[in-house]
């Protein structure tokens, strides 16, 4: 008797996990995404600690090539194309905490029409 009453429990919990079967590969997808966006977060937050860094150390140099730049510290939060006022520029790169970017330090970085590194602006956070 015992033996009925435990195959019937089995084969009712396998009914429910194929009921459901769905709702649980959906969280599991959640789940691996969020992993993912944990690792891409981790590189964005070393890319721009070592940005900090090499400005801070004086180890950025100017003349790199934009891909060069964001091979080497990621990518940037924005990108944008500077209005008039800022001639001989063609992109503006701006890098930030990626978590906690309200009080972080931004990182402006300038390219010419070669996509070469013209110059930088570091901006501390507003405390």
């Amino acid at each position: 008797m015992r033996i009925l009453v435990y195959l019937v429990v089995i084969l009712l919990c396998g009914c429910a996990k194929i009921a459901h079967l769905n709702e649980l590969l959906t969280l599991k997808r959640v789940g691996d995404n969020q992993k993912q966006i944990e690792i891409y977060l981790a590189k964005q937050e070393r890319g721009f600690n070592k940005l900090s860094d090499d400005i801070k150390n004086s180890r950025l140099i100017k003349g790199q090539l934009k891909r060069s730049v964001i091979a080497k510290y990621s990518e940037p939060v924005l990108t944008k194309c500077p209005g008039p006022e800022n001639a001989g520029i063609k992109e503006i790169l701006l890098y930030r905490h990626p978590t906690n970017r309200l009080k972080s330090d931004r990182i402006y970085l300038y390219f010419d029409n070669a996509s070469r590194l013209v110059y930088w602006e570091l901006k501390p956070a507003d405390n």
